[in-house]
């Protein structure tokens, strides 16, 4: 199991409070080794619950930064490189992190064929995943936490 303690202090602060609402993912926590630059960052690589499923979620802390990433097409960062303006990095990584986990937000991907377009989230109203919009020859993959709301759109 990760010594927290060992993390660098960006990576600790956030490990602790990953940790403290998700405590059974420190199991899937190591050092991030595909990062060269903090050797002291962070990985968890959390599998996805719903059957079926081959890629889960993915959690990185290095260069002041975490990234959160779901499957193979899709990741957004908090921090550095981020949309963050208040400083409050942490806050907005966990809370989209609690919003995907409680199928709150949905993954919609992109695809023409075989050729990744773009993927985004979307907010899960009371009606379930509003209706999206796309072009004649697009297909949409969306994809939940749990697999509720997965579907495929041709």
């Amino acid at each position: 199991m990760l010594d927290v303690s060992r993390l660098n202090d960006h990576s600790r602060v956030f490990a602790q409070q990953l940790f403290r609402e998700f405590p059974d993912w420190l199991r899937y926590a190591r050092f991030d080794p595909y990062e060269e630059f903090e050797k002291e960052a962070l990985l968890v690589e959390v599998p996805r619950p719903a059957r079926d499923a081959r890629n889960g979620l993915f959690i990185t802390t290095s260069e002041w930064e975490v990234s959160v990433g779901f499957g193979e097409n899709f990741h957004t960062r908090f921090g550095v490189s981020g949309q963050d303006e208040d400083g409050d990095f942490h806050g907005r990584a966990l809370a989209f992190i609690r919003d995907f986990v409680a199928e709150k937000l949905v993954l919609v991907t992109a695809f023409e064929q075989d050729q990744w377009l773009g993927a985004w989230t979307v907010r899960v109203t009371d009606g379930g995943v509003p209706e999206q919009e796309r072009e004649d020859g697009v297909a949409l993959r969306i994809r939940s936490w749990k697999g509720t709301w997965d579907r495929d759109l041709a």
